[in-house]
This record gives structure tokens, C-alpha cells and sequence, in this order.
């Protein structure tokens, strides 16, 4: 067991491969197993054990480099030595002691007689020690040249099983961490899409109009304002139509305002069918509509398109109202630089010029 400088050295070199080896183990039978082979190698013992308190927890491995790894019986005479060590905080050294039942006799040098030492570490408050153990005789002072070694071997273990212990622990709380995230960007994904639906609705709610479910006279501007533009990009014709209900009032004065909003009901209807879904339909006022199209066709075509919804609509209604529709339409210049209110003002006067000549419904 003596130990020469180049000895010495290969021991250094060895303990410095197996510290670079432990900061690749990531698991605590990594680390043990590391440890096994290099207590084999260091101290050629007959066997060894590594004991590491935790608390209320101990956790003991032998490592032999016969038997492999495997857990120590609880009445192994190195775990009595290895919490001793620990508890006194002192090295303990055996030149002679009576080797455990079962050892093997061909092992001894010296008949019954064995060399022990345990090592507690970190110095000062221990939580650990490693034991070995010879089935042979030796001499105090060469075991004491093991102390280096040994002591060496126990802390980087330690250090390394500490290593795994903070990995862990950081990778649970990365991990709660993680789910926290997770669960954080869930609720906080869940609360944007409730309010982009609430905005929605609240939107909707602002440029529709309840009675029709068309757009309101804000919702008209700001979608015809948009078509304007396009058709203006594409040099495209387009047309406004302004569009009021005749006698109106007299419906409601004769059969009641329930009735009166089924006119308005139905008037809806009638232009959404005679118009596309692109177009933009509107109402924007009690018995007032507004529409405004990208189309080429004539003025004259769309009245042709109004009269034709009209006159389907009094074929298949039982309504005991007749509908008749005074309309004002002004073709778009995708040239021109006027508003979209001065069209629509201009769109208002001429239905006004032809309010007394109202669009027939057959």
C-alpha cells in the first residue's frame, strides 16, 4: 500500500479524470459507478462503501470491485465505522481489526486480521464517508498515506452527488417553472381571445343596426369609405344609392308600429337581395337606406334590379302593407376626389326629385 511520487502522480491524474468525468454524469447511478471504478483503481481495496446522509434519508452503496454496486446490509461492520466517522467528524484508521463473518480466507495475509479506513467528508460538518477495506495486515503509517486519497475521493464524490442534487432540484423548478408559463400563456391567450371576441362584439354592436341587422349609418361610412378607396385603385366604377321607404308613417298610423317595423324588416330583405354580399347595405335613418356598389351597370339597370326584388317580394308576401321605394343613385367616378357625404347628399336630393314618382312593385 505504499505510495511512491510517480504514484502520487498517476493518483492526481486519475482523481482529475474522474472530477472531468462526474460534471458529464447526470444521474446519481452515474456518479456511483464512476466512483466504484475509481476507488478500485486508487485504492485497490477489497471493498468499499459510500454512505451520504441527507437529512433524515441515508443513502448507502457499496462499491466493490467484486461484487459491483449494490446496497450494504444494515449490519455491515463499514456502515457501523462510516456513521461513526461521520458522527465524530474524524478520520478512523484500523491496521488491525477482525475482518466480517464470510470473508474470504485466501484474501488475508495475515490469518483473521484486516485494515479499515473511514473517511468523513466535507472536513467540518460531514455529510458523507467513504470506507475501504483489506483482508490483510497493514501498518498504521501506510495507511495514513491513504488518507489523501481517500479523503480526495470522498469530497469530489460528494461534491458530485451534490452536483446531481442541485441539477435535479433546478430541473424541477424549471420545469414547475415551465408549467407556470404555460399556464400563464394559456390564460393569457384565453383572455386575448375574449377580448378580441368582446371587442368584436362591441364593434359590431357600434355599426349595426339592431332592427335589420345591416350596417348603421356609422357602419356605412366606414365600410364605404374602404370601397371608395378600392375602387379608386382598380379605376373601377361604382355607384351610391340612397333608397326611402314611401308611407311609412301612414303604416304605422293605420296598423300599428309593429307593423311598421315589419316594412322596414322587409325593405331590408329586398336589398340585400337585389345586391351582392360585397356591396355595402345600410340603415341610416328611420325609413332611410343607403347602398353603395362597385358595379358598371347603369343607373337605370339598378332601378331595374329594385323593381324586380320589389315586385318578387309582393308575389310571395301576405304583408297587408304594399311597399313602394323612392330611390336617388349616383354613379362613381373612380377619378373623382368627392366625399363620400357629398354623394350621398346628392343621392338624397334626387330621391327627393322622383319622391313623387315612387318605384312601382309590379
Amino acid at each position: 500500500m505504499a505510495n511512491g511520487p510517480a504514484e502520487n502522480s498517476s493518483v492526481l491524474r486519475r482523481l482529475l479524470a474522474l472530477a472531468r468525468d462526474f460534471l458529464q454524469a447526470s444521474d446519481l447511478p452515474g456518479v456511483l459507478e464512476l466512483a466504484g471504478q475509481a476507488v478500485s483503481e486508487l485504492l485497490r481495496s477489497d471493498g468499499s462503501l459510500l454512505v451520504v446522509q441527507d437529512g433524515e434519508r441515508e443513502y448507502v452503496i457499496e462499491l466493490g470491485n467484486r461484487k459491483g454496486l449494490s446496497p450494504a446490509p444494515d449490519s455491515s461492520e463499514l456502515l457501523i465505522h462510516a456513521r461513526r466517522a461521520i458522527a465524530d467528524r474524524t478520520p478512523i484508521l484500523l491496521p488491525e481489526m477482525a475482518p466480517e463473518g464470510g470473508a474470504d480466507d485466501k484474501k488475508l495475509s495475515a490469518p483473521s486480521v484486516a485494515s479499515l479506513i473511514a473517511y468523513p467528508f466535507p472536513p467540518g460538518r460531514p455529510l458523507g464517508a467513504l470506507v475501504s477495506v483489506w483482508y490483510r495486515q497493514g501498518q498504521r503509517e501506510e495507511l495514513a498515506r491513504l488518507i489523501p486519497a481517500l479523503r480526495l475521493l470522498g469530497e469530489i464524490t460528494g461534491a458530485a452527488l451534490g452536483n446531481i442534487g442541485f441539477r435535479q432540484s433546478l430541473e424541477d423548478r424549471i420545469v414547475a417553472k415551465t408549467e407556470e408559463l404555460a399556464e400563464a400563456t394559456r390564460v393569457h391567450a384565453v383572455e386575448l381571445l375574449r377580448r378580441d371576441s368582446l371587442e368584436e362584439d362591441i364593434h359590431r354592436i357600434a355599426v349595426t343596426d339592431v332592427m335589420t341587422g345591416l350596417l348603421n349609418r356609422r357602419g356605412f361610412f366606414l365600410h364605404a369609405e374602404r370601397s371608395i378607396k378600392l375602387a379608386r385603385r382598380q379605376q373601377v366604377q361604382a355607384a351610391l344609392v340612397f333608397v326611402d321607404i314611401d308611407g311609412l308613417k301612414t303604416a304605422n298610423d293605420t296598423y300599428g308600429h309593429d307593423v311598421g317595423d315589419h316594412l322596414i324588416e322587409d325593405t331590408a330583405q329586398i336589398l340585400q337581395d337585389c345586391f351582392r354580399d360585397a356591396d355595402v347595405i345600410a340603415r341610416i335613418g328611420g325609413d332611410e337606406f343607403a347602398v353603395f356598389t362597385i358595379d358598371a351597370a347603369h343607373p337605370e339597370v339598378l332601378l331595374a334590379r329594385i323593381r324586380d326584388s320589389l315586385a318578387d317580394f309582393a308575389a310571395r308576401s301576405d304583408s297587408p302593407y304594399r311597399i313602394s321605394l323612392s330611390t336617388g343613385i349616383v354613379e362613381c367616378d373612380p377619378a373623382s376626389e368627392a366625399s363620400l357625404l357629398d354623394r350621398l347628399r346628392q343621392a338624397d336630393r334626387l330621391m327627393y326629385e322622383q319622391k313623387r314618382k315612387p318605384i312601382p312593385d309590379s
